[in-house]
């Protein structure tokens, strides 16, 4: 049976207190959230959004994002996020691809969200400060949470082909999210840092498991490796999502070279990881958890024990829990191990499938 109101709602019942997001200096109970989150959603209602209308998004991460996203999922709205670092031609074609309702666009963002309003006349385009000056237009009873509803689309990045939009449903980042908490495991004290962008699955998973778990996002507006080691120490983070890159940033100016006590996880993944950099992480005795993982999965598809890849090596590791991969050639046939070929993946977490692509599909 589909859950009540929202996995946020659920929440803020449950631990009102609890600090739901930590930004610029502060925090936001789960109950102050949820007060945020449904004043958004009655500005977002009054501009016409409705269940089922798709809601484009272009901004950095920031508090607001969070908000959103939140009051999407109580207007049954599907999340459309936009990568900030596209150009304006790039922008307009998702746009005429995923038709939404309306476009938020951030701060800092007004030239790329001005071409699209005169561009793509119908797609309502509003800033950051315009949204939250909306009137707002009062609430009906929140509907049942039903998980075969989308949540998101993502659209990949296009290395190979136009980019498509992976649908994400409730059902698969609710799946994604049990089994990376199987794998990782989860505390109520639990503090996840998203200094990823929440445009990219890896970041948005980071606030849809938090609000399932009831456990805080550390949101950074961006990666610095200075201010995530100062966010590591202050903010008494347990999990940071990073990729390699990231991670030897961050090693260069750890002071004293080690993290604190309460980092129980580092999830690498978004790249092979170079040599010599887990041989850093055991010196400075960071819990390294590689991971292999794609848009159309919602995030996790394979990821080693926190730990263990210190010992073992740079591998993605075994599957998480009900999920099944298969390495195969050209006509199908499995690979031997080492042998290279193309991944194919199964699960819970796996894409109702592409926006209007029914053959790639």
């Amino acid at each position: 049976m589909d859950p009540p109101g929202s996995w946020l709602l659920q929440q803020a019942q449950l631990r009102p207190d609890h600090p739901a997001v930590v930004w610029g200096g502060g925090g936001t109970s789960y109950s102050e959230l949820a007060a945020r989150v449904d004043a958004l959603a009655a500005r977002l209602r009054g501009t016409g959004v409705a269940a089922g209308d798709r809601v484009a998004v272009l901004m950095r991460n920031d508090l607001l994002y969070v908000e959103i996203i939140h009051a999407l999922i109580e207007l049954e709205a599907v999340l459309v996020p936009f990568n900030v670092r596209l150009a304006s031609p790039e922008i307009k074609t998702l746009v005429d691809d995923a038709e939404p309702r309306l476009l938020i666009y951030g701060d800092g963002l007004a030239p790329l969200g001005q071409d699209v309003s005169k561009s793509s006349r119908a797609v309502r385009v509003v800033s950051a400060d315009e949204l939250r000056a909306l009137p707002r237009k009062p609430a009906r009873p929140l509907p049942r949470l039903r998980l075969d509803r989308d949540q998101t689309m993502v659209f990949t990045s296009g290395t190979t082909e136009r980019p498509k939009g992976a649908r994400l449903t409730f059902a698969n980042q609710l799946a994604s999210a049990k089994a990376s908490a199987e794998r990782l495991g989860v505390d109520p004290r639990d503090r996840w840092l998203a200094c990823l962008p929440l445009y990219h699955v890896g970041g948005l998973a980071i606030v849809l498991r938090s609000a399932i778990y009831g456990t805080t996002v550390v949101l950074a507006e961006r990666f610095d490796e200075r201010a995530i080691a100062g966010s590591l120490e202050r903010d008494g983070v347990t999990i940071v999502s990073l990729v390699p890159t990231m991670l030897t940033r961050l090693l260069d100016v750890l002071p004293h070279g080690r993290v604190p006590e309460t980092l129980r996880c580092v999830l690498l993944g978004g790249g092979p990881i170079p040599d010599g950099l887990l041989e850093r992480c055991r010196d400075a005795d960071i819990p390294v958890a590689p991971t292999y993982g794609l848009t159309e999965a919602a995030s996790q598809v394979a990821t080693q024990p926190p730990g263990v890849a210190t010992r073992k090596g740079a591998t993605a590791g075994p599957p998480l829990p009900g999920t099944t991969l298969r390495i195969v050639d050209r006509n199908g046939a499995d690979q031997k191990p080492g042998v290279p070929g193309e991944i194919l993946v199964r699960g819970p977490q796996v894409m109702a499938g592409y926006w209007n692509r029914p053959e790639e599909t």
